[in-house]
């Protein structure tokens, strides 16, 4: 490059990384940005998802212990609905998580896979079902199912990336359940229908 690359472009790396599961470059690209962006806990988070991802449980937890150390937080996933000119926040309820269980298993029958890689925790299937299933946008998207019209588009905004399982989960239940869904991460913008995401997959 001509000129020397900023957070942005490390940080699509790092991001490039994460998703290909390629480990030397997210080491090359978070040590990049470890010095460019000391504060941002979401390169560290990126990092330990691609060790996690890799089966690399002791890089995990050297790259949570060094989060930790620096005084750095995961921001937690929070997610919101507008229905009927009301907007609702959304962390967790019980309510709502017994309806996910629930269409997660009829949408398994028709292929729907859980994407529990996601999960930074070295435990088994049915508990990572469990965390994946817990993610604010899900119980945001099970929240707008129950109060909104067949016919009316559900909007969710999140202050964090979709993670890949809440991207696939939402696209079967925009085909399951007929519904076109919007969806406002913290890097764009995502309009699901018919089982399809405009952003092509690739976010």
């Amino acid at each position: 490059m001509r000129i020397e690359p900023g957070p942005k472009v490390w940080g699509s790396l790092l991001g490039s990384s994460r998703i290909h599961c390629n480990v030397e470059f997210a080491e090359r690209a978070s040590t990049k940005l470890f010095q460019l962006e000391p504060a941002n806990a979401g390169n560290y988070v990126l990092l330990a998802d691609t060790y996690a991802e890799a089966g690399k449980w002791d890089e995990v937890k050297r790259v949570k212990k060094l989060l930790e150390s620096r005084g750095l937080q995961k921001v937690p996933g929070r997610s919101w609905i507008e229905v009927k000119r009301q907007i609702h926040s959304f962390v967790s309820t019980d309510e709502l998580h017994a309806l996910l269980c629930e269409l997660s298993s009829e949408m398994k029958e028709k292929g729907y896979v859980p994407q529990i890689k996601v999960v930074l925790y070295d435990l088994g299937e049915e508990e990572k079902e469990r965390i994946v299933l817990g993610h604010s946008e899900k119980l945001a998207l099970a929240f707008g199912l129950i109060n909104t019209s067949n016919a009316e588009p559900i909007r969710i905004t999140k202050n964090l990336r979709l993670c890949e399982d809440c991207h696939s989960f939402t696209k079967f239940i925009s085909k399951f359940a007929r519904k076109e869904i919007l969806v406002r991460d913290v890097n764009r913008f995502h309009h699901f229908r018919d089982g399809v995401c405009s952003c092509g997959d690739y976010w």
